[in-house]
């Protein structure tokens, strides 16, 4: 049965090739391919609820139009468990912005009694984004991920912003692929004097590529290249699929896509 259905989702994914631009073909193959982790319903045209309106669906995905090069999968704003998550993470919010109002005010205090005994005046500083926390980023995070392709490259650079080292994954491990992972983190923004959430994000590169080589930027800055053997061939020969977001979702994406029909086509 397993073999009967990579046989479909390959000559599935080849009848598309056929069909349409070469970035639509590939995207709709690495869409076929990851039909078993995506038993969820299509957004609507406005990509903000499920077209059949369902409310038992963790998850939605929001497919890439014409031309575009990723889809993106997104919590179902109107499943109970994700409302429930959301509010908790608005009330930390507001709580948050609650004590920088707090914060603010005294200051504000302390630079009017200044004022008022040196003639000078004071900096005060003001409520921020910044001042959500990480609490906004997250749940941002959590509430989706992010599905991008590359193909057919002469080399490929991705920039990561993380306070961990993106590495080779030792959780997924995928035949004729190199897996680059680096997990959620937190770091100190000491420009903006805060702190900053970077969600979790994995790279898998397919086809002829060299190993992938990860060099730091900066204090929280990684880039992560490969280059290519060049082709002449009209079929793409490399593949990197790039992962952003939900870590358990993103788990699960790489476990159950079917990785062996995406390296068929580049053969």
């Amino acid at each position: 049965m397993k073999t009967v259905w990579v046989f479909v989702v390959v000559l599935f994914a080849q009848t598309v090739f056929a069909q349409s631009g070469p970035g639509d073909r590939v995207i709709q193959a690495v869409r076929s391919a990851m039909t078993p982790a995506l038993p969820f319903p299509d957004t609507d045209d406005s990509g903000a609820v499920p077209k059949d309106n369902s409310t038992e669906a963790l998850w939605m995905v929001r497919p890439a139009e014409p031309g575009e090069t990723a889809f993106e999968v997104i919590a179902n704003p109107l499943n109970e468990v994700n409302q429930l998550r959301a509010t908790r993470a608005m009330a930390q919010i507001e709580n948050n912005i609650a004590a920088a109002q707090r914060r603010a005010a005294a200051q504000y205090d302390r630079a009017v009694a200044e004022a008022k005994r040196t003639g000078k005046s004071q900096e005060v500083d003001g409520v921020t984004l910044g001042d959500e926390g990480i609490a906004g980023a997250k749940i941002d995070a959590e509430s989706h991920v992010l599905i991008e392709v590359a193909f057919d490259q002469p080399a490929y650079t991705f920039d990561v912003v993380s306070s961990i080292q993106p590495a080779p994954s030792t959780q997924a491990a995928i035949a004729g692929a190199a897996v680059i992972a680096v997990a959620s983190n937190t770091y100190r923004d000491a420009d903006a004097a805060a702190d900053r959430y970077a969600e979790a994000q994995t790279l898998v590169f397919l086809g002829r590529l060299v190993a992938p080589a990860v060099n730091r930027q900066g204090d929280h800055a990684f880039r992560v290249t490969a280059a290519t053997t060049p082709s002449e061939s009209a079929t793409p020969r490399t593949l990197v699929v790039r992962l952003r977001g939900n870590e358990v979702l993103m788990a699960d994406l790489l476990r159950k896509t079917n990785w062996n029909a995406l390296l068929e086509l580049l053969q």
